[in-house]
């Protein structure tokens, strides 16, 4: 298992400038996901506590999102280039 994960990690590392690339205005060209993201933020909002993890998150595009959304978003991800970016 931890040879997979390093396997993944230092995949994810290599290509980060691209990967970011890729997929830097994906919510904000997907209508139905950027609401969707939204509403969760709203309905996070409602609890009273802001605080939102995005696990996974690669280059940080929904981590800012959320933040903008008003959230006390933070990102975890595997690959260090990927949380170094973001």
């Amino acid at each position: 298992m931890v040879e997979h994960q390093d396997e993944t990690r230092a995949a994810y590392d290599g290509v980060v400038e691209l990967y970011a690339s890729m997929f830097a205005d994906r919510l904000e060209t997907h209508p139905f996901s950027r609401n969707m993201v939204g509403t969760f933020a709203e309905l996070v909002r409602g609890t009273g506590n802001p605080r939102a993890a995005d696990v996974g998150c690669g280059p940080g595009h929904l981590t800012a999102m959320l933040h903008d959304l008003g959230l006390d978003a933070f990102g975890l991800d595997l690959s260090p280039g990927m949380v170094d970016h973001a």
